[in-house]
């Protein structure tokens, strides 16, 4: 798979506004599924959905605190794909 490949599957992921909604509340602080439901305004079916559709692309990940999981962004992989979607788009870069 080429680079071009990867990076175009990793933004179909972050198409979704939802889940770049997420991933925004995410930046901030670690959330559990009924905060992020609460704040999107979405089912919680569905926003357990876009959870694990980020957590499979590796943007979000999860720590179990007693009966509550919270989500937290996967830092070094996003900063990955920031830095992927930089040098793609540079004017320099082939």
């Amino acid at each position: 798979m080429s680079d071009a490949e990867r990076l175009a599957r990793i933004l179909k992921v972050l198409a979704a506004e939802a889940r770049l909604c997420i991933v925004k509340s995410l930046k901030r602080q670690p959330a559990c599924v009924t905060e992020l439901t609460s704040q999107l305004g979405i089912s919680q079916e569905a926003t357990s959905q876009h959870l694990k559709v980020l957590k499979d692309a590796g943007i979000v990940t999860f720590q179990k605190h007693g009966p509550y999981v919270y989500y937290h962004l996967h830092r070094e992989n996003v900063v990955r794909i920031c830095k992927a979607v930089n040098l793609f788009l540079r004017p320099d870069s082939d």
